[in-house]
């Protein structure tokens, strides 16, 4: 959960297109493996309990992201 803001706080401070561009790849990354990997094995492991909750809550941030 910290990765994200640490990227930040580093893009930050050594403010470079090198930084912007870790930062940019981190995030394109974590969201990848979270609509990839993670939500498929939730969906087949939990079933319909997990789709009403992922229907319910946000992805990353309450209330944003919801799945359908």
């Amino acid at each position: 959960a910290a990765m994200l803001p640490t990227a930040l706080g580093l893009t930050m401070l050594v403010p470079s297109w090198v930084a912007l561009a870790g930062l940019l790849g981190l995030a394109l990354a974590i969201e990848l493996q979270v609509r990839v990997v993670e939500e498929p094995y939730l969906r087949r492991a939990h079933g319909a309990a997990y789709a009403a909750y992922a229907a319910r809550v946000g992805r990353f941030v309450p209330g944003t992201g919801r799945l359908s």
